[in-house]
């Protein structure tokens, strides 16, 4: 997790280096025990440590990347955040609910990277051309975002993830029936609260700067050919509504690329290149860890320990996950300390009457989507405002305001994951 979290280290390597060292060290000391039998004398022991990769969860990741990445080359979600600017005529408060709005629902679709990527440089032009402060604007996306995530399970790697594991299998009827009631109220809460202490101490732009605004910015330039642009939103809603109504997701993401790739008329190959394969490798080693941790015991052991410190009582072993993971994904990489833990309440409720309990998953769920903003460096998007932030010379967002504001922030929202916890175990 550490290595994961050093970005100048190729992290993929070092894990598949520890990887493959693990595999060959359990297989050494375990290849000859006999109770229980581990590896299979006429087995190959490739098949032993494949079986521990989750690769449904690998190929539906692969196919949303692949996804995601051809509407970003069709200019989807820069439209939508054009035609937002558009609704609200650039009042600038107006803009700053719908703009942030849009930025977390769009993270429930893709990577909260990629909503900064598009949204973040779009707003730096606009406040510019209205000639009001930015800071505030990038602070409501990079707050806002890991709660839109919340709410599907393919909108991140960890989801993804955690969603996929055995054991945990949520579809994304689950995900919308058990966050509905979460993301929209806390959402609003969010927002109206910025709004309070950033929004309305700004002064309202001039008529002038809005029609300036409005003229340059036009939703329309980002239309190439107006057909393939329309049939690409079809077809992309298509892949939503195929993830919502199938529950074997990877079935349909992987479906989805090939028909989306035949409309774009892509080569398979160049749609394989748009896929972040590091981060692939960085996955399969550490599924083969954890695999190597069962075998040795590891994982035993630190069942044996998170007994006596996780409650027997579902929502305080819920509010237990949810607090410990919110600081670990803080501090660390949010997708190894997602694998982790699923390995460890995997094993914890192995022989639990109904498995893992619904209230431990939702715990989990809302741990790692909103406990990363404690710290910049533990939130991917943080770190991407905060470079696009220094690169336009954008007043007022800097590491120091954005550690401030974010842990002030993520205090709140596990608070009010806290109130969401408990309401539910009381009605549910």
């Amino acid at each position: 997790m550490l290595i994961f979290s050093r970005e100048k280290l190729d992290y993929a390597v070092y894990a598949l280096l520890a990887a493959m060292i693990a595999c060959l060290i359990v297989y050494f000391f375990f290849r000859n025990q006999t109770d229980p039998v581990i590896f299979i004398p006429e087995e190959n022991p490739l098949i032993k440590f494949l079986s521990y990769v989750e690769f449904d969860a690998i190929i539906f990741l692969i196919s949303m990347q692949i996804i995601v990445a051809i509407a970003e080359e069709n200019k989807l979600f820069q439209f939508l955040a054009l035609k937002v600017l558009h609704l609200v005529g650039a009042n600038h408060r107006l803009f700053f609910y719908l703009i942030c709005t849009v930025s977390a629902l769009s993270a429930a679709l893709i990577s909260d990277i990629t909503i900064a990527i598009i949204f973040v440089p779009l707003v730096i032009r606009a406040t510019r051309i209205l000639k009001i402060k930015t800071a505030p604007y990038i602070f409501g996306i990079s707050f806002t975002v890991n709660i839109g995530s919340i709410y599907t399970p393919f909108s991140s790697a960890e989801n993804i993830l955690i969603s996929s594991a055995k054991g945990f299998e949520l579809d994304t009827v689950w995900f919308l029936g058990n966050f509905s009631l979460f993301v929209f109220p806390v959402l609003l809460f969010t927002l109206v609260g910025m709004d309070l202490i950033f929004i309305r101490k700004i002064k309202p732009p001039e008529q002038l700067q809005k029609t300036i605004l409005l003229e340059i910015m036009s939703p329309k330039i980002v239309i190439v050919n107006k057909k393939q642009f329309i049939l690409n939103w079809i077809y992309f809603g298509l892949i939503i509504v195929g993830l919502i109504i199938v529950p074997q997701a990877y079935l349909v993401a992987g479906l989805g690329v090939a028909l989306i790739s035949i409309l774009n008329r892509k080569q398979f190959a160049d749609s394989l290149k748009k896929v972040n394969w590091k981060l692939i490798s960085f996955l399969f080693a550490t599924f083969l860890l954890i695999g190597t941790m069962q075998i040795n015991g590891t994982f035993t052991f630190l069942n044996n320990f998170i007994e006596k410190v996780i409650p027997t009582n579902p929502l305080a072993a819920a509010i237990v996950v949810l607090i410990s993971i919110s600081i670990l994904s803080g501090m660390l990489a949010q997708v190894p300390t997602a694998l982790v833990m699923i390995a460890v309440l995997q094993q914890l409720y192995a022989g639990a009457p109904g498995g893992i309990p619904n209230l431990v998953k939702i715990g989990f769920i809302l741990g790692i989507n909103i406990g990363s903003n404690f710290l910049p460096q533990g939130a991917a998007v943080d770190l991407i405002c905060l470079e696009l932030a220094k690169k336009n010379k954008v007043e007022g967002f800097t590491y120091k305001t954005l550690l401030r504001n974010g842990s002030l922030i993520t205090l709140y929202h596990i608070f009010n994951s806290i109130i969401f916890m408990i309401l539910y175990y009381l009605i549910v």
